[in-house]
């Protein structure tokens, strides 16, 4: 009986997957650009942390690696913007933070659903999973390229946490409102479907 759940969870595993290089691939889909020469607003983070509540952490994981791949992958071949290049050419910056997405996704969820509803959790997961990848991103940009990305931002060094945090801060106010709102939308019944 474990084996057939395993298998089952793996073919929703590679539903997502399909969906996050999907999402990731067709312009306007995964990616919206809003402001120009700021990293683009992103959809594919709902992907990731929907997974991540549905299968657990461990797979919320595997979806964040394949997120963060795609990423590394679209930054080489078409990126958006000058400092989308110079920031997720970076594995670090490409993977980690969508890494730990689908992880603390999934853990936040785990945890939390022993003592709350499940929508209220994953309205939680999806607004503290959506942070997560923001938070880190600008910290990374702020650790590794702080310099060359305030000249891209065309500001100092000493204003460029500042300004990045305010560029980005837009982006990740509504990345963090939507997942909010469409994790619970979207997770309830798949969780119930999951379930039967």
């Amino acid at each position: 009986m474990k084996t057939r759940n395993r298998t089952y969870e793996i073919s929703i595993l590679a539903i997502f997957t399909a969906l996050i290089i999907l999402q990731s691939t067709v312009p306007m889909f995964g990616y919206i650009n809003i402001i120009p020469g700021v990293p683009a607003i992103t959809t594919v983070h709902l992907t990731v942390i929907i997974g991540a509540v549905i299968l657990g952490p461990r797979d919320g994981s595997i979806l964040g690696i394949v997120w963060g791949l795609v990423a590394l992958f679209k930054a080489y071949t078409s990126p958006g913007d000058a400092l989308s290049l110079l920031l997720f050419t970076n594995p670090i910056i490409a993977v980690v933070p969508r890494v730990l997405v689908g992880y603390v996704a999934g853990e936040l969820y785990q945890h939390l659903s022993k003592h709350m509803k499940p929508a209220l959790t994953m309205s939680l997961a999806g607004l503290i999973g959506a942070l997560v990848n923001s938070v880190l991103v600008v910290l990374f940009a702020w650790l590794f390229y702080r310099s060359k990305a305030a000249g891209l931002l065309h500001t100092n060094v000493n204003n460029f946490l500042w300004v990045m945090t305010a560029a980005v801060g837009v982006n990740a106010i509504s990345e963090a409102i939507l997942a909010a709102i469409v994790t619970p939308l979207v997770g309830v019944p798949l969780l119930r479907f999951k379930r039967n």
